[in-house]
């Protein structure tokens, strides 16, 4: 029987967070020295940096879809708008998340050397997002390329004018807001 994990994924993210923030390449050593996990137990867990990567990128992927779901098929008046709040208010619940998301690259942290079953998944979570978005939009009457910016571009410009230096002020939102009802014509 195996030794129980003397740390967390949640760990390890954060470092990959903190890394990312600095604008640096992602560098094992660099996990080793803002974890005091050994290389070799990193290896053991995610395979490869790219697999590390990947699973940071998973991870915040399906946290952030998560609270963009739940608000995008709400049975409020305003699923759209919320949906569209879901990133600045992630942003600051979730900031090493957010991070990852924002501010990484995914083309970086999910590379073809990323390991195939994450890819999968990642493409998964994005089909099942590309599919919500779709039924919303049909559901609204609403026009798809309106609300992939309404609910998905702008918000996610606004949260990159302060991630990862700043943390993003709850004034977003109106600005969010805005430009959503602006983009829908509410």
């Amino acid at each position: 029987m195996g030794r129980a994990s003397t740390f967390s994924d949640q760990d390890i993210f954060e470092a990959v967070s903190a890394q990312i923030a600095l604008g640096g390449e992602l560098r094992i050593q660099g996990i080793v020295d803002d974890t005091g996990i050994s290389i070799g137990s990193l290896y053991h867990r995610y395979g490869s940096r790219e697999g590390i990567m990947a699973a940071a990128w998973l991870d915040a992927l399906q946290a952030f879809q998560h609270v963009f779901l739940k608000a995008l098929n709400s049975a409020y008046d305003d699923a759209g708008e919320r949906a569209a709040l879901a990133t600045p208010q992630f942003s600051r619940a979730q900031r090493d998340q957010a991070i990852i998301l924002c501010v990484g690259r995914h083309e970086t942290l999910m590379n073809e050397n990323a390991p195939k079953a994450v890819r999968q998944e990642v493409d998964q979570l994005n089909d099942e997002m590309r599919q919500a978005l779709m039924a919303y939009a049909k559901r609204e009457r609403l026009d798809l390329q309106a609300c992939l910016h309404g609910m998905v571009a702008f918000p996610l410009a606004s949260v990159r004018l302060y991630l990862p230096r700043k943390r993003v002020p709850k004034s977003v939102d109106d600005f969010v807001r805005a430009a959503y009802r602006s983009v829908i014509r509410l």
